[in-house]
């Protein structure tokens, strides 16, 4: 999975170019050329001397200093959010490493923003280590799907809880396309029974053989808002304009197939065809437990 903030800030290093002595005149006596020749070579070895001394003494520096992310460790954050929690986490206590590592109260104040972080669902501590870094222990909210809204994509847990940030596309995720609902702030409760709904069938779905086959999770008619004679819910599939009939929301069905039935149907036809919708554009599994429909 990989995945990219809609907006990102490009970071540039300048390189100081020494330039080199500057010739002797040519019109000179032999002597003076001798004279001038070896001075600039004396004068070019001396300021090569001090810079390198200048350097050395830079290089200390940096050696003596430890880095930011030196200074802060975040160990156990899964790999699908590497780069994003701990990051956030930095940023937000990077003022308070400047204090000393002893400040008595320094562990809890970093604690409570922790807390505020939308990544994190469990603070467990946070503690100094004896090298002068600190460590934050956490157990950590993981994406389930990104859902469409109007400046992007937002990521939202198992949980229903909106993660932090704004990305563009990836096709590791299926989209959940259609919520009422805006997002709240991040690390909060996103309420909304649609969007209750597609995260249900992401998470009943995403270990299938041909869950890649599935790009999205249409909720725009749920409940049958929109038009309650057509499916309340659809499946995008990675074939241009493809879609597949869910039917109702799962727990919502009437004399309808269960989402067990549904599913084993999308498994024998990705078995027998390599394809969940079995090469049509269109199919419809709500209606019989053990076949799909082609609707004319």
């Amino acid at each position: 999975m990989a995945l990219r903030k809609k907006t990102t800030g490009d970071k540039s290093r300048s390189k100081v170019a020494r330039s080199a002595p500057p010739k002797p005149a040519r019109k000179r006596n032999a002597a003076g050329a001798a004279l001038i020749v070896f001075g600039a070579l004396f004068l070019g070895s001396a300021a090569v001397v001090v810079l390198d001394l200048i350097d050395s003494h830079v290089d200390r520096l940096l050696v003596s200093r430890p880095a930011p992310d030196a200074r802060l460790r975040c160990p156990g954050v899964p790999p699908v959010l590497n780069g994003l929690a701990d990051d956030d986490i930095h940023d937000l206590l990077e003022p308070l490493l400047d204090e000393p590592w002893t400040t008595p109260d320094l562990c809890e104040r970093m604690a409570r923003l922790v807390e505020q972080v939308g990544w994190v669902r469990t603070l467990h501590n946070v503690r100094r280590l004896a090298d002068g870094s600190f460590e934050v222990s956490c157990e950590y909210r993981e994406p389930l799907a990104i859902v469409s809204q109007s400046e992007g994509y937002v990521l939202v847990d198992a949980d229903q809880v909106r993660l932090p940030g704004v990305y563009a596309y990836h096709n590791s995720w299926i989209v959940v396309d259609g919520v009422r609902q805006p997002p709240p702030p991040p690390g909060r409760i996103w309420t909304g029974e649609d969007l209750r709904a597609g995260l249900t069938l992401v998470k009943s779905l995403r270990e299938e053989p041909f869950t890649r086959q599935i790009t999205a999770v249409l909720v725009d008619n749920y409940g049958g808002r929109v038009d309650k004679y057509a499916s309340h819910i659809e499946l995008a599939t990675d074939r241009a304009g493809g879609r597949i009939r869910w039917g109702s929301a799962p727990g919502a069905e009437l004399e309808e197939n269960s989402v067990d039935h549904k599913t084993a149907i999308l498994r024998a036809n990705y078995a027998r065809t390599g394809r969940l919708d079995a090469n049509h554009p269109l199919i419809d599994i709500s209606t019989f437990a053990d076949r799909f429909t082609v609707p004319g």
